[in-house]
């Protein structure tokens, strides 16, 4: 095995570590009861963890990406908003486990996105920094694998026996 081979799985190995530790803050940040505070967590949780796994792979942070990013985080996150409030009160009509479930299932939400953001930029540096220059339907298609993988591989996380792929 070559220095280049074993410093890649090095890489590989932090990055998965720092994937999992920034997932894990995620779902944490899911049991806040407030729909913005949770969103807006998630997302300053997904920028720390690109700008650590961009330290790990030795490239600059992409602030343009991380921007973006940002941008499209609370753009996006408008919409589950207003649903999770709606969500949230219907919910309240089934006392305590309406509210465990529904803040089960923002923690868990708030843990896949976490993953599979983390995948795609863990892909785009061991890429060298070339994958997210590729064709939106290729991110897009790469994107939706790992959000899947990560429906799978974080409520295994809770149970301690997953690792990451």
């Amino acid at each position: 095995m070559t220095v280049a081979q074993t410093s890649s799985q090095t890489a590989a190995l932090r990055a998965d570590s720092i994937i999992k530790k920034h997932v894990v803050a995620a779902m944490g940040a899911g049991l806040v009861p407030f729909p913005v505070v949770d969103m807006v967590g998630v997302a300053l949780i997904e920028v720390n963890m690109i700008t650590e796994l961009a330290a790990t792979y030795n490239f600059p942070v992409p602030r343009a990406l991380v921007v973006y990013k940002l941008m499209i985080s609370v753009a996006g996150a408008v919409g589950p908003i207003f649903l999770s409030i709606y969500f949230q009160n219907a919910l309240k009509a089934l006392p305590l486990v309406g509210h465990a479930i529904y803040l089960g299932a923002f923690s868990l939400s708030g843990g896949i996105s976490v993953y599979a953001v983390g995948k795609l930029f863990q892909k785009h540096f061991e890429s060298g920094g070339t994958f997210l220059s590729s064709r939106n339907s290729v991110i897009r298609t790469f994107f939706a694998e790992k959000e899947a993988e990560g429906g799978t591989v974080v409520p295994a996380m809770l149970s301690g026996s997953a690792t990451l792929a």
